[in-house]
């Protein structure tokens, strides 16, 4: 099994026109804020484990979790109201609506925009229904709602988990910044950004460690066509593939005089976009920290990371970081921490 898979789960949901809201009432599962959670599914394996306690992911049914296409398929209805959440399907627009506490999230069958609360997401796959079965990426709808999800690749299991303490930094005040802003002339946040969702993480994170940011704007700017994730010809596919450098307008800021280098993107087919491979080419970075972040609707960073490690092989690239739109202040700075952001400075 490859590592892609964790970076690439999928799930699905039943699809049934005879659901009303009070069914789902009252099969949601009542869980408090300080409540731990964790959801453990395996492949091919009709039974999941809720916080230790067996049961059937679709009673009388025997529906399991498959893997179809290099993708791990999870029964969404059953993990979502496991969590807490309801699901809700629109057979005319064909847009599935999940919902937990005051997050929505809304996808549409084909589509590889999701809304997060209303905010455009950009999904690496569109749901797609296959056998009366609704396909959903199960990273981005878990994260979204502040849940952790891991790939066991051995034992072929996916866990969905919560618990007490980052319920409580969802509602946590913003972190002060702290020793960067000291040396804030020795660290920098540069991002590109495409629909905006890696911009405002990368703002956020700004927040966080002080310092300065900048932006990397291709020259030739690109368009929806070009980032078009059914087309496998579109322009950003195809510059990945060649491993191509389009032309970016310069960055006004010394990349010489920073220590401590942040480099945001969304991920692009698994990857860092192209872009980002020209700046990290052609500045200077020897002896650098470069800690990466990302955005992504299903994604994780770990398949950017090699790219970046061989661009920059006299730096030190840290494991980087995955955030979203609902990225506390908190679990940017419990990264920051992890990654010894506050031990470079």
């Amino acid at each position: 099994m490859k590592k892609t898979l964790a970076l690439l789960i999928s799930m699905f949901m039943i699809m049934s026109m005879t659901l009303t809201a009070c069914a789902a009432e009252e099969t949601q599962t009542d869980i408090s804020a300080d409540s731990n959670m964790e959801i453990i599914l395996q492949i091919d394996n009709p039974i999941m484990t809720v916080n230790g306690t067996e049961k059937e992911i679709d009673p009388g049914r025997g529906t399991a979790p498959v893997i179809v296409n290099d993708r791990t398929l999870l029964p969404i209805r059953a993990v979502v109201e496991e969590m807490g959440g309801n699901v809700s399907w629109n057979e005319e627009s064909g847009e599935v609506t999940l919902t937990y506490g005051t997050d929505e999230i809304r996808l549409t069958i084909d589509s590889t925009t999701a809304y997060l609360n209303d905010a455009a997401e950009t999904l690496d796959v569109a749901p797609q229904v296959l056998n009366d079965r609704t396909m959903l990426p199960i990273r981005f709808v878990a994260e979204s709602f502040h849940f952790n999800v891991d790939w066991n690749e051995t034992e072929q299991k996916v866990t969905v988990s919560k618990n007490a303490d980052s319920a409580e930094n969802e509602n946590a005040q913003p972190v002060t910044p702290g020793p960067a802003e000291s040396s804030a002339e020795r660290v920098l946040v540069v991002y590109f950004s495409n629909t905006g969702n890696t911009k405002a993480l990368a703002e956020k994170i700004h927040n966080v460690t002080g310092g300065d940011i900048a932006e990397i704007l291709p020259v030739t700017p690109y368009t929806s066509d070009d980032l078009n994730y059914n087309n496998n010809n579109c322009r950003a596919n195809e510059e990945l593939n060649s491993d191509a450098r389009p032309e970016i307008q310069p960055i006004a800021e010394n990349i010489a005089q920073y220590d401590t280098i942040l480099v945001g993107y969304p991920i692009w087919w698994g990857q860092c976009p192209p872009a980002v491979r020209t700046f990290l080419e052609s500045n200077d970075l020897t002896g650098k920290t470069i800690m990466p972040f990302c955005t992504s609707g299903s994604s994780g960073i770990g398949g950017s990371l090699s790219k970046i490690r061989e661009l920059c092989p006299d730096s030190t690239v840290t494991d980087g970081f995955r955030g979203t739109s609902s990225t506390t202040d908190a679990q940017v700075q419990s990264w920051l921490d992890d990654d010894g952001f506050k031990a470079e400075l």
